[in-house]
This record gives C-alpha cells, sequence and structure tokens, in this order.
C-alpha cells in the first residue's frame, strides 16, 4: 500500500466513524405510552405531527417525550427526591401539610401546544413546577371550604370531588388531563391534634350516651306494649266471662232448677215423689 492509498484509507475509516457517530446520535427513542414532538437542535419545533413509540432517525434533532398514559406524581415527604407536601389553611385558619398522588396523562393531539407554551420541561420537572402549581392552588381554594374538624372527621365529604373537578378544569386548560387523586390524611402540629383527638374522644362518647338512651327508651317502649297488651288481654277475658255468667244465668229456669234436683236425687238413690199419697223413698212403698 502506497502513501496515498494509506491516507486514503484512514479517509474512509475517518468517515464511516463520523457517520456512525452521527447515525448513532441522531436515533431517537420514544417509550411506550408516549408521543414525542420533533424539535431542532435549537429548540424550534420541526414538525406539527408528532411521533409515536419507537426508534426515530431525526438527522441533527431532538424528540421531546409526553406521556399518553396514565403516570403519577407524588406529592409527599420523599427525602430521596426532595417532595414535599401541599401546604393549605382550612376554614378555622388551621395551616396543615396535605401529601397527595396525582394520576395524569397528555392529549395526543394537544403535545405541539404544550411544547409550545412550555418548551422542553416534561417529567418531573414539569410535575415540580406547573402540575405542583395548580394541584396546590386547586386543594387550598377546596380546604378553605372546610373546618380542620370535619375534614379528619370525614364530614367534609364533598371536599375530594371538589377538588377532583377543580384540578380538572385546570388540567384541561393546558391539554393535560386529570385520571384521579389519593389524598392523604392532614399533617397538623402536636397541640392541634392533641385538641382534635379530644374532640373526636368526647363526640365519640356522646353519640354512645346517645346511642345508649335511644336503646333504652327502645326496651321501655317495649316493655310498655307487653304490659299494655296483657291488661288488654286479661280485660278481655273477663268481659268474656262475664258475658258468659249473664247468658247462663239467664238460661236457668225453675223448670230446669227441679230437673236438676230430681236428676241429683236420681244419681243419689232416691226420689220423692208426691202422689195418690204416697211416698216412694229408695224404691220402697
Amino acid at each position: 500500500m502506497n502513501n496515498t492509498q494509506f491516507k486514503a484509507a484512514i479517509v474512509a475509516g475517518a468517515v464511516v466513524v463520523i457517520g456512525g457517530a452521527i447515525a448513532l446520535t441522531s436515533l431517537e427513542k420514544v417509550d411506550n405510552g408516549y408521543q414525542g414532538v420533533v424539535i431542532s437542535k435549537t429548540g424550534k419545533i420541526a414538525s406539527d405531527k408528532t411521533v409515536g413509540p419507537g426508534m426515530h432517525f431525526e438527522f441533527f434533532k431532538d424528540v421531546v417525550s409526553y406521556p399518553t398514559r396514565m403516570v403519577q406524581a407524588d406529592f409527599n415527604n420523599d427525602d430521596d427526591k426532595g417532595g414535599k407536601p401541599i401546604v393549605a389553611s382550612t376554614k378555622d385558619g388551621k395551616r396543615v401539610d396535605v401529601e397527595l398522588k396525582v394520576s395524569y396523562h397528555v392529549e395526543p393531539n394537544k403535545i405541539v401546544d404544550i411544547y409550545k407554551k412550555f418548551g422542553n420541561v416534561t417529567g418531573e420537572a414539569m410535575e415540580n413546577g406547573w402540575l405542583r402549581t395548580q394541584t396546590q392552588n386547586a386543594l387550598r381554594d377546596e380546604y378553605v371550604k372546610h373546618s380542620l374538624l370535619d375534614i379528619l372527621t370525614g364530614k367534609a365529604s364533598n371536599l375530594e370531588p371538589e377538588l377532583i373537578n377543580d384540578l380538572k378544569d385546570r388540567f384541561a386548560k393546558e391539554g393535560y388531563v386529570l385520571d384521579d387523586i389519593t389524598l392523604g390524611v392532614p399533617d397538623v402540629d402536636k397541640a392541634t391534634q392533641n385538641t382534635i383527638d379530644g374532640i373526636i374522644a368526647a363526640t365519640q362518647a356522646n353519640e354512645k350516651a346517645k346511642k345508649d338512651a335511644e336503646t333504652a327508651l327502645t326496651n321501655a317502649k317495649k316493655d310498655a306494649d307487653v304490659a299494655k297488651t296483657k291488661a288488654d288481654a286479661d280485660l278481655y277475658t273477663a268481659q268474656k266471662q262475664a258475658e258468659a255468667n249473664q247468658k247462663l244465668s239467664g238460661s236457668i229456669t225453675d223448670e230446669l232448677v227441679r230437673y236438676k234436683e230430681a236428676e241429683a236425687h236420681m244419681k243419689h238413690g232416691f226420689v220423692t215423689v208426691q202422689g195418690s199419697g204416697a211416698t216412694i223413698v229408695d224404691g220402697k212403698k
């Protein structure tokens, strides 16, 4: 191999290496459940059409992916991720820390618009930014309508559905879809918690006393009903006995008395007959 051929081989090898490197850096992957928008290296949108899951050759371009299937954002105390709960205030001015999980996805036909507004902000950056802000605003707007006691005892039954509706509207304005919310129990300071525990205990005791009183009243009514039923039965029996005695008394005539007397005499072996001046006793004249 002469010097010219050697130089040509080096150039060819360099071209292959550079071409391979360019090809590798031009491959963009979109994961399952995601769609992406193609942008130039300067961040401008290269196409209004999104690309689906798979490998894509985009020469000197990048792909920004967005979840089109449900994903979850956790707003809680997580030291590893630096997570923090959302702070809100109740109707009675109590400060609470609320941990919650928000499940969401992106509308596929809104991806380009989302990129135009937020740029290359996705995933955790979006969750810790715009999505958290919207969740915080909705949570604060709903919590301030209810007292802390109602929230902790479950009396604020409409809080969660109203929060979901509020946050759905906020997300939808920018192409995000709220799938679900999981609310944790609000965390309060120790003094407030002790006060709440005392109120709950007193409420439970009052409910038990009320239930016991209702049970006693029910039992008393049952006993009174039983007593009334027995008294009514005794009165009915006495009335019927009196009616029977009255009927019996009315049916006794002189003839019946004489007949019963004769019947008794015969049963005991003697009878007295008046007639023809003779008396028969024990069958003898």
